[in-house]
Formats: structure tokens, sequence, C-alpha cells
């Protein structure tokens, strides 16, 4: 690890790596922005879908057999900013409470040929890289879809740990 991922913040580290978070998404339905639980010690938080988006603009797009993947990837990086800015609405503005990120699950808009799901979401796990470079990967999983809201690219969801003493 360098010293550019091995100090600060999580927020100094995803800036570091060229991310910006958004702010807090604004739920689009009647559900919660994230849920929590408490533990002893420790709280859980599942964070609601957050499609790809730029600035409140749907990334639309959709991954299709033996096309670049990088567009599908960068949507799936954005989704995973959203997520974090949820996340980082959980923790009172600290990410530094985050114990661990427990799993993170994807839903690509794909054709039904397409078989790259992991290789796609890996754009959302190098955003969590980024700001989590101490902790090991989360549990998985890329699933493809036919339709998501605004013909978004993909949506992310994450359930994290946090720490009660932040």
């Amino acid at each position: 690890m360098d010293t550019v991922t091995a100090g600060g913040t999580p927020d100094s580290r995803l800036a570091a790596a060229g991310w910006r978070l958004p702010a807090a998404p604004v739920p689009r339905g009647a559900y919660a922005l994230y849920h929590l639980a408490a533990l002893t010690g420790a709280t859980l938080v599942c964070i609601s879908g957050q499609a790809s988006r730029r600035d409140g603009t749907p990334i639309v797009g959709i991954c299709r057999p033996g096309a670049d993947l990088d567009a599908a990837r960068s949507a799936c990086a954005h989704a995973a900013l959203s997520a974090l800015s949820a996340l980082r609405e959980a923790c009172g503005g600290n990410l530094d409470r985050v114990r661990a990120v427990l799993q993170l699950r994807g839903y690509l808009r794909s054709e039904a040929e397409f078989e790259d799901h992991s290789a796609v979401l890996d754009g959302a796990s190098a955003v969590l890289e980024a700001a989590f470079p101490h902790m090991p990967s989360p549990a998985r999983s890329a699933v493809g879809v036919t339709s998501l809201p605004g013909r978004s690219w993909a949506e992310i969801e994450i359930s994290a740990l946090l720490d009660d003493r932040g």
C-alpha cells in the first residue's frame, strides 16, 4: 500500500484516487436511504440501492457481449460513490466509523447474452478499496437485469458494520 492510500480518512483517500462523493442521495420512492440495526458495540447498516448517476442525472447504458467494459465500470464506480455518500450520512458524516463493508451487490442493466458481470462490478469494488484499503474485500454478488430506474446502467447496494464508538 502506498502513502497516498495508507493514511488519512476514507474521504481523503477517495479524493487522492480522483473520486468525489456526491451529496447524499434522496430516496426516489417509499423506502429509506439506509437502515440501521444496533448490535453489541456496533451497528449494522444496509444502504438502499443507488443507481449510477452523475450530478443527479442517470448514467444510461447496457452491458453487451464483446463491448468495452470501461464505461460500465465507471457507471458502477459512480453508483458506489452514491452508496458511500449514503453510508457517510448513516455514519453521521464520519466514514471512519466503518469497521467493515460486509456485502456489495451490483445490478447491471445487460443483454441476456452478457456474461462479464463480475468484471463490470470491479468498478464499484475499486471505489470501496480506495476508501477502505485496510479492510478485507466484501462478499459480492453481480446480477444482470433487463431494467433499472431511469435506464441507469448499474445499481449498487452495500451493507456495512459501524463502530459505535465513533
